[in-house]
């Protein structure tokens, strides 16, 4: 079996937030001291086994500062991972100057847009809270998928930055950050064999179109991934997630 990178998207993949936690669900993030980010038990228990057979590479749309405030088991603590929808990348959670260069790079002509969706945000009444994240793009989190589907609706159709939904939250990404670019990146940083990716939005699924296996939660998304393999209804998605990665890097399987 060659070398495995196992690019997995974090919120609602590996981890959940404090709404979607179950009896026995162990914190590992804190949010100004209250309980914020859960690992399944499960996948306590088999990350340090997935660490050692394959590479992971967690691709996610949270900040540096919001990636850093998760806490992985001593032993699992990944070397590599992408954040802000991965145009950064860190190593050993210090950012990999070269790589936010070539980003910076590729968002250079689309700042005038995103300041522009700055000042259209700053006028609307759905965002209770609007970032710019890492100078790459810009997130408005909203009271609920509604308001967040009318803020992308009133969005400039013709523009270069792509509004997208997820959950609460509307992202208005420039061309070139997006989880697919990113991972196509690292295939060509790290020279894997074969790649794993799983995600459960829309944001990931460049990403999941990229990957030679991909996974998911539910078959919300199988119409635009019709080979991806579903979790079932009667086990939970990290865990899921965890034990598909260890039987395909296991010797002989695929």
């Amino acid at each position: 079996m060659g070398t495995i990178l196992f690019a997995s998207d974090l919120d609602n993949t590996l981890l959940f937030s404090h709404r979607h936690r179950q009896p026995g669900d162990r914190c590992v993030e804190l949010l100004n001291g209250a309980e914020q980010g859960f690992f399944t038990q499960r996948t306590l228990d088999l990350l340090p086994q997935v660490v050692q057979r394959v590479q992971l590479l967690p691709v996610t749309t949270r900040s540096i500062e919001q990636y850093r405030r998760i806490q992985w088991p001593e032993e699992t603590v990944p070397r590599w991972a992408l954040t802000a929808n991965g145009a950064v990348l860190l190593r050993d959670g210090v950012m990999d100057r070269d790589w936010y260069a070539q980003s910076r790079e590729m968002v250079r002509a689309y700042q005038g847009e995103l300041r522009r969706v700055l000042h259209f945000l700053s006028n609307r009444p759905e965002p209770s809270t609007v970032r710019s994240v890492e100078e790459m793009y810009v997130y408005a989190a909203c009271p609920g998928p509604a308001e967040a589907e009318r803020c992308r609706l009133a969005w400039d159709a013709g523009s270069p930055i792509r509004a997208v939904v997820s959950g609460r939250k509307v992202y208005f990404f420039p061309p070139g950050v997006d989880k697919g670019t990113a991972l196509c990146r690292a295939a060509e940083r790290f020279g894997p064999e074969r790649v794993i990716a799983a995600g459960d939005s829309v944001i990931d699924v460049p990403m999941l179109r990229q990957a030679d296996l991909a996974l998911l939660p539910g078959p919300e998304l199988l119409p635009l991934l019709p080979g991806a393999r579903v979790c079932g209804p009667d086990q939970r998605f990290p865990d899921f997630v965890l034990e598909t990665v260890l039987r395909q890097a296991a010797p002989g399987d695929t």
